[in-house]
């Protein structure tokens, strides 16, 4: 990046000399008006250095102004700036307004080494709010941010939540506090929820204030390679720094001359916090993001005339052109065929009758003819069911669009019997009482004498057509409002589209969803598709990672579409969040075999245990020893102190039992201060009773709790397994509770084997 802007420089150097110098039209004194976006102390601080510097290399004198959006606006309206240095977004804006010479050169910021053209929008809020965790957890929750027209402070964001499914703009509090150290100030104040700054704001605060980055966390941080900063969002270029117009060209290349030449590690670059500037940059992203925000200068709807309408559409316009004409045409020729078949009524008439469409005759408002497929349209037995009726008696009361049938229909053969033709669709009723959807045209017929005695009503049954619609309605509706997530894929996995409960259930946005196999594990995905296509369903349940990295337990359903001719063209899968479900199961299984204090097995587990180490001790031949552990003077404690005490003396000694046991041996709490342990593969009885020696000096240990050191001991019994007879395991563990009864019995804080004859 040196070598690019010392070449450059050069280059701007050598044009300086060729070209002549024009004194600048601008006055005796250049002025740079940078935007005011951190408290103006900070921001003169940084730049009277770099205007000083400029003021030496330009040989001209360089007055800082720091301006704010309006009051920048109102100074180039009047041409009292000469040089910019703005946010993107507002330079867009300012492009659309008045003509620019383009940018001049890109801000470069430097952190710890690293230099960046770029920037983004950081999302904070405060390090004890647990209740805030994700992109979707801001919903409805207030927002501080410098301002609207400030990229880093409000835009990026908001375009990065829109893309996750959250307009912040119809569901937040937004509070508009004019600077990112106020936007901090108010985060950590407590004043609002989440707070928005731009990219570096913090990095650069923490220098003063070291204790800022443990009281504030990060949303949706993103790890970008070579970016220095903290940030939430996409990236976009640093600000510009732009030349009005009127100033004079030569100056124009002298002062890029200076901005190019400024090194990294120099006193003035140290002191603006920046690496100097680089090439102007590509503003593309900016404006994208503007469009998609509908924000200036692309918060206007372009007005779109008749002739901008008609060029954009005129491939539509000149096929419904073609349909109409064809239309008119086939009219035209209905109009004319029944002008000739009016010339005898009863040829008319046979036509009618022998005519394979439902058509029916009409004169003085009601049925004068009719043939065989109306008479079966209608659902009666014959022909004289119909006649001496009107339309509207075979009618509902009202239409779809909610029109009165019979009015309706008046209205229409009145204007027919004018001499127009009328086409449109029509709901009749069945004599079963069901509906039948009908595209139906109605026609006038001429005699001979070019009067309008007879209308011919031609009937096209299209309730099919109108079933079929309303089906896909339906479909169409529960994929959208069902809160199961569904997604539909291509017959090869590939996601084509998925509906709103999928994105809230998965928190990944839908344009990452689509074009992606669905969220199951790599190494079932082939499989689950394979048994789909196999038995035309698959059902399971699978461990998925959310958007925001939460682990997630689905239940899914994945079903094959297949078409007329058996062949799979799609699938489509439902999955349910079932994480809390499962949670649930795995506390209750917990609770069922643990002990809810110390976390040790509890008697129902340790049963278990008891039986799979004695059925393992039989196979490969060893012996087990079931222990049988009492606390000594441990009621005391409770009377003393109080039964809080008493259970964190339970926990500390359940604590050191288990660490001065074996791995591979069991300690549980059976209730109370009584314990027990299964001791596996026990060699000889020297180094079982070394263990208990362990044991004992282990519970001994003086336990601080309660600010008192307490001091309690143990009585264990043992007995050894397998014996003659062979036992089961309560009978073994009533023999270590009477060897205990003995312990206690000999003056307690010791171990006794089990021995028959010692009861």
């Amino acid at each position: 990046m040196k070598a690019l802007r010392l070449g450059v420089s050069l280059m701007l150097l050598q044009l300086a000399v060729l070209l002549p110098t024009v004194a600048s039209a601008t006055g005796p004194t250049l002025t740079f008006g940078v935007f005011a976006s951190r408290p103006e102390a900070i921001l003169r601080d940084r730049y009277e250095p770099l205007t000083a510097y400029l003021s030496e290399a330009i040989g001209k004198p360089v007055e800082l102004r720091l301006l704010n959006q309006d009051e920048m606006n109102r100074a180039l309206a009047s041409n009292r700036l000469d040089f910019i240095v703005t946010n993107p977004s507002h330079f867009l804006m300012i492009r659309s307004e008045r003509s620019l010479t383009g940018v001049l050169a890109t801000v470069m910021r430097t952190w710890n080494g690293t230099s960046t053209t770029s920037l983004g929008g950081v999302i904070i809020t405060g390090a004890d709010r647990t209740d805030i965790n994700g992109l979707a957890d801001i919903r409805g929750k207030s927002i501080a941010t410098p301002g609207d027209h400030f990229l880093g402070g409000y835009q990026a964001q908001v375009l990065e939540l829109m893309e996750a499914g959250l307009d912040i703009r119809r569901h937040n509090l937004i509070k508009r506090v004019g600077s990112h150290d106020r936007v901090i100030r108010a985060v950590m104040a407590g004043d609002a929820d989440v707070g928005f700054v731009r990219s570096g704001v913090l990095e650069q605060l923490s220098v003063s204030q070291p204790e800022l980055m443990q009281q504030l966390r990060v949303l949706n941080e993103q790890q970008l390679t070579g970016f220095p900063f903290r940030v939430s969002t996409r990236l976009y270029p640093e600000w510009p720094l732009v030349a009005l117009p009127h100033v004079d060209s030569g100056m124009i290349r002298r002062t890029a001359s200076a901005l190019f030449a400024l090194e990294e590690d120099s006193a003035v670059a140290r002191a603006a916090g920046i690496a100097g500037f680089s090439p102007p940059a590509d503003y593309q992203s900016v404006e994208y993001l503007a469009r998609q925000l509908r924000i200036a200068p692309y918060d206007q709807v372009p007005e779109v005339t008749w002739v901008d309408a008609l060029h954009q559409y005129r491939i539509w316009v000149f096929t419904v052109l073609v349909l109409v004409m064809l239309l008119v045409t086939s009219t035209l020729w209905l109009a004319k065929r029944t002008r000739q078949l009016t010339v005898e009524q009863g040829r008319l008439r046979r036509l009618i009758v022998s005519w394979p469409q439902p058509m029916l005759m009409i004169q003085g408002g009601v049925f004068v003819g009719t043939n065989r497929a109306a008479v079966d349209l209608f659902g009666y037995a014959s022909r004289q069911s119909l006649l001496g009726k009107d339309i509207a008696s075979f009618s509902p009361d009202q239409q779809p669009d909610g029109t009165l049938s019979r009015q309706k229909m008046e209205a229409l053969v009145a204007r027919v019997s004018r001499g127009e033709v009328n086409h449109g669709e029509w709901v009749f009723q069945r004599a079963d009482g069901s509906d039948v959807w009908v595209d139906m045209t109605i026609a006038p017929a001429h005699d001979a004498n070019e009067s309008v005695p007879f209308l011919l009503c031609s009937l096209y049954d299209i309730t099919g057509r109108k079933q079929a619609e309303q089906k896909q309605r339906l479909a169409a509706s529960v994929f959208d409002y069902a809160r199961e997530a569904i997604f539909i894929t291509d017959r090869h996995g590939i996601v084509v589209d998925v509906n709103d409960a999928f994105v809230s259930i998965t928190r990944s946005p839908r344009s990452y969803a689509i074009g992606q196999p669905p969220p199951l594990p790599m190494d079932e995905g082939s499989s689950v598709f394979q048994s789909a296509r196999n038995q035309g369903f698959w059902h399971g349940e699978f461990t998925a990672t959310r958007g925001d990295g939460a682990p997630l337990s689905l239940a899914v359903t994945i079903s094959s579409v297949r078409d007329d001719m058996g062949k799979i063209t799609h699938f489509v899968g439902i999955f349910s969040d079932v994480t809390r479900l499962k949670e649930q199961e795995q506390k209750l299984l917990t609770l069922a075999h643990y002990d809810a204090l110390t976390g040790l097995p509890n008697r129902v587990l340790f049963a278990d245990r008891l039986q799979q180490a004695m059925a393992q001790a039989r196979r490969q031949e060893y012996r087990i020893a079931v222990v049988y552990i009492d606390l000594d003077e441990f009621k005391p404690v409770n009377d003393a102190f109080g039964h809080e005490a008493g259970d964190k003396l339970l926990v500390q000694v359940a604590e050191r039992m288990r660490l001065a046991l074996r791995e591979e041996d069991t300690l549980a709490r059976l209730g109370g201060d009584e314990f027990a342990a299964v001791v596996v593969n026990v060699p000889d009885e020297d180094d079982l009773e070394g263990l208990l020696s362990r044991l004992l000096r282990a519970v001994s240990t003086p336990v601080w709790v309660s600010n008192h050191s307490i001091k309690v001991s143990a009585s264990v019994g043992y007995t050894l397994f397998p014996q003659l007879p062979d036992l089961d395991g309560d009978q073994l563990l009533r023999q270590a509770d009477q060897a205990m009864y003995r312990a206690k019995q000999l003056g307690k804080n010791r171990y006794c084997r089990f021995f028959p004859d010692s009861i």
